[in-house]
């Protein structure tokens, strides 16, 4: 299991009846993506080609309740035709808290 998966996180794929779209940027080149899990600390996003182990990303995204998230962080592990996780180094505090009120934290 990932540490993704270790934590607290919103489901966002298909059997949760949603999912989160984001804009990733990963060295210079971005691409529309998905996030199929999410806490306040780190995501897992949906890719198959994904970005490889250590590169820095951006990332933009909608909450559910419309909260818009402009987050920066490293690619920590990546699956083959899966995806890859990110840990958040740049968030804002607002960010978080809008991530933990929709986790119930």
């Amino acid at each position: 299991m990932s540490a993704v998966g270790m934590c607290a996180s919103v489901k966002t794929g298909p059997d949760a009846g949603g999912m989160l779209r984001v804009r990733c940027e990963i060295n210079g080149s971005g691409r529309e993506c998905r996030i199929l899990e999410l806490n306040s600390r780190r995501a897992f996003v949906e890719s198959f080609v994904p970005a490889v182990t250590g590169s820095r990303v951006r990332m933009n995204f909608h909450l559910p309740n419309g909260h818009q998230v402009c987050a920066s962080g490293v690619v920590t592990h990546h699956q083959f035709k899966v995806g890859f996780g990110v840990d958040f180094t740049d968030m804002a505090g607002s960010d978080r808290d809008q991530i933990e009120s929709l986790l119930g934290i």
